[in-house]
């Protein structure tokens, strides 16, 4: 999974708050930057942004013009992290540090430039990284979560048959079917291929009751040329027990796993929809 130093840019340029903006005016145009951290005294104290750098006078400093803020991340927080600070602070750059040191900065276009690289272009949905950052947040917040993996039934024949471009559509429709039927606080992906994971924080109960509708659903949709669709899926969650954050991602990936191999026995099985590992998660690290 990509973390913050991995797309921290570390040849920022800071302004001093004393400087005029004519100054900083020019330096934008040299090094084609429009979003400056403003030091005081040795400390950034806020942000110049390119907006500040258009409607400013030139006469006026930097102190009395800036309008940006910012906020620290620590270099080994997942990409997503820095995405959700954006979204939900309404920051202009994000401070990257190591070891209490500021090593760079993450600014709003790095981060888009960045998260584009997992979403599925056909269906727009994220990847599978995206489900697994989710999965391990909810943990670390003590929450009880259920992976639900989706398998389209035959989907290798289907393409064989009547081509990529028939299949490539089938599954988008599948994909909105999908979305349309998220609930709020639910986060879906595509996983690969024909395959979809919705991740849930509702009981086991609830969990079952989608899916079942969403099977329903997918088997009474009108697809291309009337071709039968049917979708498999299994479901594997529960609870941590311990406070123990350690192996939490080899606890999401076995999860998974088990959820997947949930789905490839559902092919065979009334309903199309099998249990895998429901109840106590933590013994699910041990398993690779």
């Amino acid at each position: 999974m990509r973390k913050a130093i991995d797309i921290v840019n570390k040849d920022y340029v800071t302004v001093d708050a004393l400087w005029g903006m004519m100054q900083v005016q020019e330096i934008a145009k040299d090094t084609k930057t429009d979003c400056f951290p403003v030091i005081k005294d040795g400390k950034i104290i806020g942000v110049l942004t390119k907006t500040d750098l258009i409607i400013s006078h030139p006469n006026r400093i930097v102190l009395d013009t800036m309008s940006g803020s910012f906020k620290y991340i620590e270099a080994e927080e997942s990409v997503w992290k820095a995405k959700e600070l954006f979204e939900e602070e309404k920051i202009e750059i994000l401070l990257v540090c190591q070891d209490e040191k500021i090593i760079g900065v993450i600014t709003k276009n790095d981060i888009c430039l960045e998260i584009n690289k997992h979403i599925d272009l056909m269906t727009g949905l994220y990847k599978k990284d995206y489900i697994i950052y989710k999965s391990l947040k909810l943990l670390k917040e003590g929450k009880e979560i259920y992976i639900i993996f989706f398998d389209v039934n035959n989907f290798g024949y289907i393409d064989k048959k009547f081509g990529h471009v028939v299949g490539d559509s089938i599954l988008k429709e599948i994909s909105q079917i999908l979305k349309d039927n998220t609930p709020e606080g639910g986060f879906l992906c595509r996983y690969g291929g024909d395959e979809f994971v919705l991740l849930l924080d509702k009981c086991a109960d609830d969990c079952k009751t989608l899916t079942r509708e969403i099977i329903n659903k997918i088997n009474q949709h009108e697809f291309y040329k009337d071709i039968n669709i049917s979708i498999s899926a299994g479901i594997a969650g529960g609870k941590r027990q311990s406070a123990d954050k350690e192996n939490l991602y080899k606890t999401v990936v076995n999860l998974i796993n088990a959820a997947s191999l949930a789905s490839t026995k559902a092919k065979n099985e009334k309903g199309n929809l099998t249990l895998g590992h429901i109840g106590i998660i933590d013994a699910q690290a041990s398993m690779i």
